[in-house]
């Protein structure tokens, strides 16, 4: 005998999550810049290479810098996506108990984006067995590089906004330039040595001009239920000398929006009401 919905069958709580849900498609749920509040690290020098990362961050998201002192998971957790960037200098080791933050924030469904050397911190996080190179900073060599649009890419919307070398909207297998030259302190798992990265788009440039899936231009692991998002190799350049900043800024706005999307702890709103943490609504029923 077919079953009749009744309002009243559901428990308190559901009917709670039933009307939230409801309410923000209704209303609109939005997870845009303003609603994404970015915990900004960085443990090296504020240098040419780190700073221009920071204000950019400050300028275009609600954005805390925090310090070595606040790695920890519950600070962590205040915040939608942790941004660590490390442009100019190796800053040094985690401990035991900072990597442990790092990961209890990832694998209960936060996202963290590793920029610069950072990127190296996927091993020590126990992401992966293969160490990355090293190299950098160089403030200018007179190279050009980008990415290669994947499928992967442009189903995240992570090139909308963007323009491929020939100035039009980007589409599958084209070429979007994000540094015109040099590069900050840095790092890649060259050679495909990941065995656990999910790439989302591959690396150009010369000398090879093409490097498909060997550098790999951006890209996640995966972390319990959350990400640990990595964008290595030349592309994360700030710098003053960088003449492709805004097509470098809008795929970090890109991507940085996507992991809010997919964070735990990103706050959405709907209508200009109040933010509500979209991991405690989806985790209410």
């Amino acid at each position: 005998m077919k079953r009749t919905f009744k309002w009243q069958d559901l428990t308190r709580k559901s009917r709670q999550t039933v009307f939230c849900l409801t309410f923000l498609f209704l209303c609109g749920m939005g997870i845009g810049n303003a609603a994404v509040e970015v915990g900004f690290i960085y443990l090296g020098e504020k240098g040419n290479f780190t700073e221009p990362a920071l204000e950019f961050a400050e300028r275009t998201f609600k954005t805390k810098q925090l310090a070595k002192a606040d790695l920890k998971s519950n600070t962590f957790k205040q915040f939608g996506v942790i941004w660590w960037h490390e442009g100019d200098t190796d800053p040094g080791e985690l401990s035991g108990a900072e990597i442990a933050a790092f990961m209890d924030y990832a694998e209960s469904g936060g996202a963290v984006l590793l920029t610069g050397w950072a990127i190296r911190h996927a091993t020590n996080f126990g992401l992966e067995k293969a160490v990355a190179r090293q190299f950098g900073p160089v403030p200018e060599d007179g190279i050009a590089v980008g990415i290669t649009v994947l499928e992967e890419t442009v189903e995240r919307g992570l090139v909308e906004g963007l323009e491929n070398i020939d100035g039009k909207a980007p589409q599958i297998d084209d070429r979007i330039q994000v540094n015109s030259t040099g590069y900050p302190k840095s790092g890649d798992y060259y050679d495909k040595i990941w065995k656990e990265f999910i790439t989302l788009a591959n690396a150009w440039g010369p000398p090879a001009n093409d490097w498909g899936d060997r550098i790999a231009a951006f890209g996640y692991w995966e972390a319990g239920a959350g990400k640990v998002f990595n964008m290595n190799w030349r592309l994360p350049n700030y710098h003053k000398n960088n003449e492709d900043i805004e097509q470098l800024e809008k795929l970090t706005e890109n991507v940085i929006n996507w992991l809010a999307s997919e964070s735990e702890y990103a706050a959405v709103s709907a209508g200009g009401k109040l933010p509500i943490v979209w991991g405690r609504l989806k985790n209410s029923h």
